[in-house]
C-alpha cells in the first residue's frame, strides 16, 4: 500500500467522519459535556488536519471516542466492576485516569468554557487516548461504522467486529463494552515508525513527536515479546477482543 494512496484516503475521510460525527451528536443521547468538550474539538481537528495536532485520522477518531465515552461512563456510570468486569474495569480505569491528567484542575481553573478552551484543553486528552486502548460501547454507532469502512478500505480482508447496541445512559454489560487492540495501524505516522525501525534510521534528527511515537511502539514491542505465536495470528486476523 503505497503512502500517496494512504494520504488520499485519509483526505477522502475527513469529511465523511465530520458529517458521521454531526449526526452522531444530533442523536442527543450523550451527555452535554461530551459534546462541548469532545466531538466539537474533533470537528475542529477535522476540519483544519494538521494545524493543532500531527495525529493521523485514525489516531483522531480513536482518541475522541476513548475520550467522549470516559466522559460518559464517569457521569452515568455505565460501567462497574460488577457489570463489565473487574479486569477490564481496573484496565480502562487505569488508562482513562492517564489520560485525563490535568484536565479536571484545568476546567477548574476556566469555569466558562469557551470553544478555544475546549479545544486547548482537550488535544493533550485525546492525543494520549489515542495511544491506548479502544474502547468500543453503544454510543457513536455512526462515526465507528465509517471508522470500520475506514479500515475496509485499508484491508480488504479486514473482518469489521459487530458495533454494540443499547442504552448509551444504561450499564453495559461485557457485550456492549468491548476492547479493540490499537497495534495494529495503517496510518501514515504508523508507515514512517515502519521505516525507521526496518532501515534503523537515526532517530536523533526524527521530529519531537516522531520519535516520541516510535519510542512508545518499541514499548510496545516489547511487551508483546510475551505474546505466543497462536495470539500474534488471532490479533493479526482480528484485533477486537472481550478482555
Amino acid at each position: 500500500m503505497s503512502l500517496i494512496f494512504l494520504y488520499q484516503l485519509e483526505q477522502k475521510y475527513y469529511p465523511k467522519f465530520i458529517e458521521a460525527l454531526l449526526l452522531d451528536m444530533r442523536t442527543s443521547n450523550y451527555g452535554g459535556t461530551v459534546e462541548d468538550q469532545t466531538l466539537g474539538v474533533a470537528i475542529s481537528l477535522l476540519e483544519e488536519p494538521g494545524k493543532y495536532t500531527d495525529l493521523s485520522l485514525e489516531k483522531i477518531i480513536i482518541g475522541t471516542l476513548n475520550m467522549a465515552i470516559t466522559l460518559q461512563s464517569s457521569k452515568y456510570g455505565n460501567i462497574t466492576p460488577q457489570t463489565v468486569g473487574e479486569d477490564i474495569y481496573n484496565k480502562f480505569t487505569g488508562e482513562s485516569n492517564y489520560w485525563f491528567v490535568g484536565y479536571n484542575m484545568a476546567l477548574r481553573n476556566n469555569k466558562e468554557l469557551s470553544p478555544q478552551d475546549a479545544l486547548k484543553f482537550a488535544i493533550p486528552v485525546i492525543e494520549r487516548a489515542a495511544k491506548g486502548r479502544f474502547y468500543i460501547t453503544p454510543c457513536f454507532p455512526n462515526t465507528l461504522n465509517l471508522f470500520f469502512e475506514y479500515y475496509m478500505e485499508l484491508d480488504p480482508h479486514f473482518v469489521p467486529p459487530q458495533i454494540p447496541t443499547g442504552d448509551t445512559f444504561g450499564k453495559w454489560t461485557p457485550e456492549q463494552f468491548l476492547v479493540w487492540n490499537t497495534n495494529y495501524s495503517s496510518s501514515l505516522l504508523s508507515q514512517s515508525l515502519f521505516a525507521v525501525k526496518k532501515y534503523k534510521l537515526d532517530p536523533a534528527n526524527l521530529p519531537q513527536e516522531l520519535s516520541n511515537e516510535l519510542n512508545h511502539l518499541i514499548a510496545m514491542d516489547r511487551e508483546d515479546n510475551g505474546d505466543n505465536e497462536e495470539e500474534r495470528t488471532n490479533r493479526a486476523t482480528s484485533c477486537c477482543m472481550i478482555i
